[in-house]
């Protein structure tokens, strides 16, 4: 396990990007001043709503400012440095209805949970690296209720799954490394990636619904696919491409099975050793009603051994999908998938900003794959309401179609079915560097011999550091 002295707490405070976004260059006056939180000049920053004095607190971008310049000075040095923290509040109506063993709980409950996200981003060509090239290092923790009511739903994707990650259940507080990734553009058109990275963002995401739960949805099954998702550990050696072009994006990779959250680089004679995991995507621009969106296509296969849904099935709402010791295991398994988001409406005072569709689905082989198919759709973006401010808002409908090859034994312990669910939550950004998320869900969950249909409602809160 690694253990972070507190000196690294204060210097992995830091933006919170994933490799996609790690190579972005800092390039006007406003994301300068995002980037590093100081007080803008008066005419940048008074042109925003939150316009009532430049330099207090409440109107600065970040909650902690610029430490008296030193934010600045390091960003000037090549080392962007920022995070974030979430609040979660969240209860839940129904769910589990008979005694279980841990992880799993009762329903009927409420519980608070917080997490911690801090990065660095170094600028390696400053450091005498390659032009554009830079290296991500994450550090986050959790504090609280581990995994929050997900335990207590009884659904087999997570209910509230920000607050499972870090998958430390039994380390509260501590920071773990879960993201060392170096990103470098060798031309405009192929950008290379290797190290330790978590697997958040780099797959089937939308705009209107993707992330790490932190932000738009908090439901595992409206941030990313849970065919696949649930079955990748959460951080691991990865080595991969990513290939610009005009009409969209297409993205290799392969990643180490093994979950690496508590390792660093101490294990690498271990590296592969039980299987590979490769991907691939292809996303496509499309401009339909002459509004932005984009569809992607694409499939994971796991060359890694999982369990064999005739004999046994992890816990509900347990992620990663952990391997159930002492029975038969299938060493291969896929998932072919899909996705969309459209735009239905762009304010032309606000540009970038919108809302619009979104939706996913897929196709697995059903063992050991325990969601056979998957399907999603919802409708998200920026508020009309609150365009200025920045509010976000998002309305979502998934379901889990369970494998038909469970067998006896999982069948009477869980009693697998299909799945369903429904999220809704509004993002009101109450100044820059705070916004509150009132969130309700209407799950019916999939394990029916142990829960009934459940309500989970709450808040969330985010601060950016």
């Amino acid at each position: 396990m690694l253990r972070i002295p507190i000196r690294f707490w204060v210097l992995a405070a830091a933006l919170s990007l994933g490799w996609q976004q790690a190579s972005v260059q800092v390039s006007s006056a406003g994301e300068v001043a995002d980037a590093v939180g100081d007080c803008v000049p008066q005419q940048i920053c008074c042109d925003s709503v939150f316009s009532d004095g430049c330099c207090d607190l409440w109107s600065r971008s970040t909650l902690t400012g610029d430490w008296g310049g030193l934010r600045t000075d390091l960003q000037k040095s090549g080392i962007t440095f920022a995070g974030r923290s979430t609040q979660f509040a969240f209860g839940v109506n129904g769910g589990i209805n008979v005694p279980v063993p841990p992880p799993l709980g009762m329903g009927d409950t409420f519980k608070y949970t917080g997490r911690g996200e801090y990065d660095l981003i170094f600028d390696l060509e400053k450091f005498g690296g390659l032009p554009y090239g830079s290296l991500l290092v994450r550090a986050e923790h959790w504090y609280g209720q581990y995994g929050n009511v997900t335990p207590n739903v009884g659904s087999f994707a997570p209910a509230v799954f920000a607050a499972a990650i870090p998958p430390v259940p039994e380390s509260p507080g501590e920071l773990y490394l879960t993201n060392f990734v170096f990103t470098q553009p060798l031309s405009e058109k192929l950008v290379v990636f290797a190290g330790k990275k978590d697997v958040l963002g780099g797959a089937d995401q939308d705009v209107f619904a993707g992330g790490d739960g932190t932000e738009q949805f908090v439901n595992q099954a409206l941030v990313a696919n849970p065919a696949f998702l649930l079955g990748l550990p959460y951080t691991s050696f990865t080595a991969g491409a990513a290939m610009p072009r005009e009409w969209g994006m297409m993205t290799a990779y392969v990643y180490d099975p093994q979950d690496r959250t508590r390792d660093f680089f101490n294990n690498l004679d271990s590296l592969f050793s039980k299987g590979i995991i490769v991907g691939g995507e292809v996303k496509v621009k499309t401009n339909f009603f002459g509004k932005a969106g984009d569809q992607h296509v694409g499939a994971i296969w796991k060359h890694v051994d999982l369990t064999n849904l005739n004999f046994a099935e992890p816990p509900p709402g347990v992620y990663p999908e952990p391997t159930v010791p002492g029975f038969p295991t299938l060493p291969d398994s896929y998932t072919v998938y899909y996705g969309f988001d459209q735009y239905l409406v762009q304010y032309a005072d606000k540009p970038g900003r919108g809302y619009g569709l979104f939706g996913r689905a897929s196709i697995s082989d059903g063992n050991p794959t325990p969601v056979r198919y998957f399907l999603s759709a919802g409708l998200g973006g920026y508020s009309p309401v609150g365009k200025q401010r920045g509010d976000q808002f998002g309305v979502g409908w998934y379901f889990v179609g369970a494998s038909n090859e469970f067998g006896p034994l999982p069948q009477a312990v869980f009693g697998p079915r299909d799945g369903t669910g429904v999220e809704a939550f509004y993002n009101f950004q109450i100044n820059p560097w705070m916004n509150i998320t009132p969130d309700i869900q209407y799950i019916h969950p999939g394990a029916g011999a142990i829960a009934d249909d459940a309500f989970v409602y709450g808040v969330r809160a985010n601060l950016k550091l």
